[in-house]
């Protein structure tokens, strides 16, 4: 099987699988021989940062000398960036292997009338390459929710709860405290719960749901932050130290709160017997990369910003960092999101807009976005295909200008792939 031929199989389950609790997950994990149950891992969920803070977590497990496997979703320009072993996407052949162990497991459940979804798939084989190449942690991210995500068959050394905000409400539901509740789903008796800033009705919640099942809560908080352009900077007090002048190498005043949220899962580590030297964290965090958020290259910077959470903490280091006079947007989003809310608080942070499509059959037409724009008294464009939106937003800004591209993950994908095409940027991985 070629890697094409493996990912071909992996998206051939996506029409005909049927979500069925976790009763799915449990099948086909039985089926593989339950190599989940051999791997120490760390359980990510959140509205918005989860990746982040994932990528935080390995980066600093990784400079403490660990083996490391991570496990997120979506991916950004590729498949195998969903499965990562010390920071690596799995290579084309090892995600061929993978899918041809697998697959006979899917097909005899299929069989007997089991119709796995393609994210249990995904997560099956992140499963069976994280056990295979005997990784000492694996970070595994929540795809949706928590409660019935396919990732909540696993029992962690500890969970990690980002920030809850409004997301999936047709899956979750309507209010703060609802979507709290289901994230903490993924919490189990007496493993220690990781939270990351939160809103008063979700941190209740989460607390209420902490104490139920006898876990102990880690949730340091961030002081002094210190933003730049490029990083943050700032003290943290932890269960057994206070920490003086750590520096995130992540945009965003918001990445100081993701930060707090992987620290604390670190500390967990520590209390359970993980060596994590404080340098460790310290090169962790200087080293962390994550694809397409606040990701520049050159004068344009990409944002996965797709929610009103992650557009709030992008409007909010526009406000520090990018003048509006000099700023052009460039964005695409998908039908079922809070669009108004979101151009709402965009429009008034740049000069204009080019609107195009993500690669997606749910995105939002050009046109339509750009006519929303419109109404908010911006000037905005329309171009139906994203090289040429980024080729006039280009242009609009000239020389001094920035572009800011935001929206939809398979937008910033599409861009991204575009951007490391050009020769300037060829070598950025």
């Amino acid at each position: 099987m070629t890697e094409q031929e493996a990912i071909a199989k992996i998206h051939s389950v996506y029409p005909t699988g049927k979500k069925n609790g976790l009763l799915n997950m449990r099948a086909l994990m039985d089926r593989l021989g339950n190599p989940q149950e051999r791997l120490s891992m760390i359980h990510v969920a959140g509205t918005n940062g989860k990746g982040s803070c994932c990528a935080m977590i390995e980066r600093c497990l990784r400079e403490a000398g660990y083996k490391t496997g991570m496990y997120t979703s979506p991916y950004i320009e590729v498949y195998n960036e969903r499965i990562r072993i010390n920071g690596a996407p799995v290579s084309g052949d090892a995600l061929a292997a993978l899918v041809e162990r697998v697959w006979p497991a899917v097909q005899a459940l299929m069989d007997e009338g089991i119709a796995v979804t393609e994210f249990e798939l995904g997560t099956a084989l992140a499963f069976c390459a994280f056990a295979q190449e005997k990784v000492d942690f694996a970070i595994i991210e929540v795809g949706l929710g928590g409660r019935l995500d396919p990732t909540n068959i696993i029992t962690p050394k500890v969970c990690v709860i980002t920030e809850v905000g409004m997301d999936h409400m047709e899956y979750l539901g309507s209010t703060i405290g609802e979507i709290a509740l289901e994230k903490a789903g993924i919490m189990k008796r007496r493993v220690p719960v990781a939270l990351g800033p939160q809103r008063h009705e979700a941190l209740d919640v989460l607390m209420a749901a902490a104490k139920g099942k006898d876990c102990t809560v880690y949730d340091p908080d961030a002081q002094n932050v210190a933003e730049t352009a490029d990083g943050v900077t700032f003290d943290v007090r932890l269960h057994e130290q206070t920490i003086k002048s750590l520096r995130v190498a992540l945009r965003g005043r918001h990445q100081a709160e993701n930060a707090c949220a992987a620290l604390g899962a670190l500390s967990a580590l520590r209390a359970q017997g993980a060596q994590i030297p404080l340098e460790a964290v310290r090169r962790g965090m200087e080293a962390v990369r994550w694809p397409g958020r606040l990701e520049r290259f050159g004068h344009v910077l990409l944002d996965g910003a797709h929610n009103d959470p992650g557009v709030r903490a992008l409007c909010a280091y526009c406000d520090a960092w990018l003048p509006k006079e000099r700023t052009v947007l460039v964005t695409g989003m998908l039908e079922d999101k809070e669009t108004q809310k979101m151009c709402e608080r965009l429009a008034p942070r740049v000069r204009c807009v080019v609107c195009t499509a993500p690669p997606n059959p749910r995105a939002m037409a050009a046109g339509k976005l750009a006519g929303v724009f419109a109404s908010l008294g911006l000037r905005a464009y329309a171009q139906d295909r994203p090289a040429d939106a980024l080729a006039q937003a280009r242009s609009l800004a000239g020389p001094d200008g920035q572009v800011l591209v935001c929206g939809s993950l398979y937008l910033i994908g599409e861009m991204r792939t575009l951007l490391r095409g050009e020769k300037e940027f060829s070598d950025v991985i």
